[in-house]
């Protein structure tokens, strides 16, 4: 069943993005229940995150296949760094009990080599790597702090580290920067002084259904999600009351993990009139819920995150994802992406035979914070030290988000006041088509400030 959007495909519905971006923190409740709901969906993103990481190709034990044909060029003109190092501090939760992430590892050590033969490392002088890995363990996680501190690193950059939460506080408190992906730690998000994050998930728990349901010409939105209370507290608080202000109504399905027969949600789904469904939880909890929906005939517009996507969820649900709509952050495919082609091109250059796949998001994390962070430090000079990093991410001009063009990043505290360190602003928006891969082009939405 094709559930690609109708109506004139304009971007922009009755009141454009001005009112849902101004949902983000306006509406009656007041900043706690806020925080907590913005944390709360940040949350549920890291879960599916891990779910895919440990079942997909996030555990980075093969190669692409495809290095030899990595477009050199890409790679550019040498720059090589020299003179004492610059330390920079790489946390991943590397292998643990239930997911590997160690190709994150492998991953930043190809980018800094990258960075310092072809980017004149940071400032001129070359990028000196202390990594640390603490296997989700929140002792490990204490003892990577440590080492950070005690190696003097002028900054930490991560993807997504369920270990966060212990090492970023001891950071803080001695004035390192942190620059990760994303993070569910509520106090790094609330830091003003010295924490940057670059992804923006409001927009894919957010606009992208509204998106959606805009442009099928739907008044209401109706989210499937994981009942557990880090999935389910955003659209209890500030989710609802966004819909809201964007003129749907808006209905919230909870299903316990791990039920595999949706039918009696699905029903009350169908049984409600014409919506717009959104589903929230991994990749199992996805195949469930749209295997329901194909059974009940359902035919109206689904979104989905790209953490749910997988190579089960296209097995298992067939043709029915044509016309399904995803975010993501990396604009998989897309032969036109210049971050995609790089990425590849250093992967071939300096991880060939280290098990690095191009194509997993996992290890395009460090790619995408490590590009970020040289960007956002270009010119920089003087002494490199971790307050001057800080106040020049801080400065730093507007930059688009590696691997996802469109999207505006911005480390001044000023894309989400009530979450100061969040510098992203947008998702792109793609459908899928029958095998369940990504069609052209991807769309940014989400992006305007208020």
């Amino acid at each position: 069943m094709d559930h690609t959007m109708g109506g004139s495909g304009s971007r922009r519905g009755p009141g454009g993005r001005r009112r849902r971006s101004g949902g983000r923190g306006r509406g009656p409740g007041g900043r706690r229940w806020r925080l907590t709901a913005l944390v709360a969906g940040l949350a549920a993103l890291a879960l599916a995150a891990s779910a895919c990481g440990s079942s997909g190709s996030g555990s980075g034990n093969g190669s692409s296949g495809s290095d030899d044909k990595a477009d050199t060029a890409a790679l550019g003109t040498r720059q090589v760094a020299a003179g004492t190092p610059v330390k920079i501090g790489v946390l991943s939760d590397g292998q643990a009990v239930a997911y590997d992430h160690s190709i994150q590892v492998r991953a930043a050590a190809a980018m800094a080599k990258y960075l310092n033969d072809y980017q004149g490392g940071i400032g001129g002088r070359p990028i000196q790597l202390v990594q640390c890995q603490t296997a989700g363990d929140p002792a490990k996680a204490a003892d990577c702090a440590t080492q950070f501190i005690q190696s003097k690193v002028t900054i930490t950059v991560l993807g997504e580290a369920t270990g966060l939460a212990t090492v970023w506080k001891p950071l803080h408190d001695a004035r390192i920067p942190v620059l990760a992906f994303g993070t569910t730690e509520q106090s790094a998000l609330l830091d003003k002084d010295s924490t940057f994050v670059l992804g923006d998930q409001i927009a894919a728990l957010a606009s992208l259904p509204i998106e959606v349901a805009r442009e099928s010409r739907v008044k209401k939105i109706t989210a499937i999600v994981i009942d557990v209370p880090a999935a389910t507290g955003f659209y209890e608080t500030v989710g609802k009351q966004m819909f809201q202000k964007a003129g749907f109504d808006f209905q919230l399905i909870k299903v316990p993990p791990g039920q595999a027969d949706m039918s009696p949600q699905i029903g009350q789904i169908v049984r409600g009139g014409s919506t717009e469904v959104h589903i929230i939880g991994n990749d199992s909890f996805c195949i469930a819920a749209l295997n329901g929906l194909r059974a009940a005939n359902f035919k109206g517009p689904i979104s989905i995150l790209g953490l749910c996507a997988s190579a089960s969820l296209t097995k298992s649900v067939g043709s029915y994802l044509k016309g399904v709509n995803e975010a993501t952050t990396i604009a998989i495919g897309d032969s036109a992406n210049k971050d995609l082609t790089q990425w590849k091109a250093i992967v071939g250059a300096y991880a060939k035979k280290n098990r690095v796949d191009p194509t997993d998001p996992v290890g395009a994390e460090m790619y995408i914070v490590l590009k970020a962070l040289r960007e956002q430090l270009d010119g920089i000079t003087g002494d490199i030290t971790a307050q001057t990093v800080t106040a020049k991410i801080r400065s730093a001009p507007q930059i688009s988000f590696p691997m996802a063009p469109g999207i505006p990043v911005r480390c001044d505290g000023t894309s989400f006041p009530l979450t100061p360190a969040v510098c992203g602003r947008g998702v792109l928006l793609t459908k899928l088509d029958a095998d369940g891969k990504h069609t052209l082009p991807y769309r940014a939405l989400g992006t305007s400030g208020s």
